[in-house]
């Protein structure tokens, strides 16, 4: 009786500690039938439950989610990951252009890497409970926005899913235990209200906030402050194209990759550089009664936009009031042109790209009062939504013959991948719509005839 309560006893403890189904089931060589080896209760765990982040990239048309960080309540052995184990099917909102609307959509995404991380995604040796695994992005796939046809503006997708399991007869290790599956929370909060679900080293430094103007609008507005130096910094203003707007300014700096502003390469060339990026609830071109200006009608935001300019130069000392540069896509070049028009002596220089402003709005005493004013103008010949034969074309060459003296053009056939990332079905550059010329501003391949370039001619202006 004394060794059936004695062999009981053992089976509870045993069975407390995970690690057998029953005394009567245990293998030779266990603590169970007095082996003597020591058995580690991790064995019998097959299962590595996680959670995840999205790693985005701002590329040129728009942001990417290019791999996803999973976070793991238990180390997983580094030498045990490898692409070939993983399945990552993309679920995620879409704009059905043939409905109009909104669907949900899926999609298998390339695994290209798999490796231990750290919490940002950057590889490190050993073994790690964070990995990384690098999915391949493009043009056609891993985009982060989605069209929302009633607002008109690009939002962050939701819901966006990533379901990360193993592929068929794999499995990873952990402290050299096997791991047959995987359990990882399938939802990613991409918009920043909504939670801390995406990490993105190009957003580092830029911050967010709000401005209430003198007549009620509201502007929400990121920005870049550079580190603090002995000398005044320049300000750079960046305003954002149509599909930007609404109440989440990283919509308008992922949109249009003007994440590159606050890159080390641009702040390198000014000696650090001031930052704002306003952003309109609905369009700079907005005429306040449905329609949208070209010039022809005033912007209901003419005056509350540049009191926010202003006002923001004058809460920060620090900036240089001589190198004040202001210039936007589409929409944005729209207001960037109303701007320098209607206050010509503000601006140190202007860059307006495939700026929506119609020539003949522009009187001829405005070209005299803007022409001393150093203006670059970027666009494609092939852009069908602002035709640059109305807009920038007759803009420039009405500037030259009345004696502007420091205006610079780029002008580009098209626009198309320099980058040698991404080909279309005929192994050509991938084609972009014309009207992305915005595309060769952030990528700093903006060259006029000269040779001068954009971005080292834009850190040299200075009012007088």
């Amino acid at each position: 009786m004394k060794k059936k309560t004695a062999g009981m006893m053992a089976c509870a403890l045993l069975l407390l500690a995970g690690l057998a189904a029953g005394c009567a089931s245990a293998k030779p060589g266990t603590a169970a039938d007095g082996g003597g080896k020591k058995t580690d209760s991790s064995m019998q765990i097959k299962t590595a439950h996680g959670t995840q982040k999205a790693f985005l990239t701002a590329d040129d048309w728009g942001p990417a989610v290019t791999k996803t960080v999973i976070t793991f309540s238990r180390e997983i052995d580094g030498d045990s990951l490898s692409p070939e184990k993983f399945a990552v099917i993309e679920e995620k909102s879409a704009f059905n252009y043939d409905t109009m609307k909104k669907d949900t959509v899926s999609s298998q995404r390339t695994v290209l890497d798999a490796y231990p991380s750290d919490a940002q995604g950057s590889r490190v040796e050993g073994n790690s409970s964070i990995i990384a695994i690098e999915l391949q992005a493009g043009p056609l796939e891993g985009s982060a926005f989605v069209y929302n046809a009633k607002t008109q503006f690009n939002e962050w997708c939701d819901p966006y899913r990533l379901q990360v399991s193993l592929a068929s007869g794999a499995e990873l290790s952990s402290e050299g235990n096997p791991v047959t599956e995987l359990d990882i929370v399938p939802d990613i909060p991409l918009a920043k209200e909504a939670g801390e679900g995406r990490i993105c080293p190009q957003e580092n430094g830029l911050s967010s906030g709000t401005y209430t103007m003198e007549d009620g609008t509201v502007y929400s507005y990121a920005e870049y402050i550079p580190p603090q130096d002995e000398t005044k910094n320049a300000l750079v203003i960046w305003l954002h194209g149509l599909g930007e707007g609404g109440t989440d300014p990283s919509v308008a700096y992922f949109g249009n990759k003007v994440t590159a502003l606050a890159g080390s390469e641009f702040q390198e060339l000014f000696g650090g550089a001031y930052v704002l990026i306003p952003q309109c609830p609905t369009m700079w071109m907005d005429d306040g009664n449905g329609g949208l200006s070209w010039g022809g009608q005033e912007s209901i935001y003419t005056e509350s936009l540049f009191e926010m300019i202003d006002g923001y130069v004058h809460r920060n000392e620090d900036i240089d009031t001589n190198r004040i540069i202001i210039g936007g896509c589409s929409n944005g070049g729209f207001m960037t042109v109303n701007l320098i028009l209607r206050h010509p002596d503000y601006f140190a220089a202007a860059y307006p790209v495939c700026a929506a402003y119609g020539s003949e709005f522009i009187t001829d005493a405005q070209i005299q009062d803007i022409k001393n004013l150093p203006v670059w103008f970027t666009y494609a010949r092939n852009d069908t939504v602002v035709d640059p034969a109305i807009s920038s074309v007759p803009i420039i060459q009405r500037l030259r013959d009345g004696g502007a003296g420091n205006i610079h053009v780029s002008e580009f056939a098209d626009v198309h991948d320099t980058s040698g990332r991404y080909k279309d079905g005929n192994g050509e550059s991938y084609p972009y719509q014309g009207h992305w010329s915005w595309i060769y501003v952030f990528n700093r391949e903006c060259v006029d005839e000269n040779g001068t370039d954009l971005w080292e001619w834009l850190s040299q202006q200075k009012k007088g």
